[in-house]
């Protein structure tokens, strides 16, 4: 999905609420998101834990520039949400992560 608007017009919310309304508590990966840059991937990982702030949902940001051992271990705990950009998920995916 594609979507193009103003700042703080929800476009985040758009598409997040209905993928945690399918969530369900079970600890395997089950929505994978991809964003340009990694400001948008924490940005869109903080804003899928607030609005998830009631549940027990694990949401991860992956994204160059920082230790690739941490991202890993977190990966290894099973978020139920991945939110990362397109290179770090490609090293991900080549490690076998």
């Amino acid at each position: 999905m594609r979507g193009a608007a103003q700042t703080g017009t929800g476009k985040t919310a758009a598409f997040l609420l209905p993928i945690l309304e399918k969530i369900s508590r079970e600890r395997i990966t089950q929505a994978i998101i991809r964003v340009p840059t990694r400001e948008l991937a924490q940005q869109v990982c903080e804003e899928s834990r607030a609005l998830a702030r009631h549940d027990s949902l694990r949401a991860l940001a992956v994204y160059g520039g920082t230790r690739m051992r941490r991202q890993i271990e977190a990966l290894h705990r099973m978020p139920q949400i991945i939110v990362g950009t397109p290179g770090r998920f490609k090293d991900q995916l080549q490690r076998g992560n």
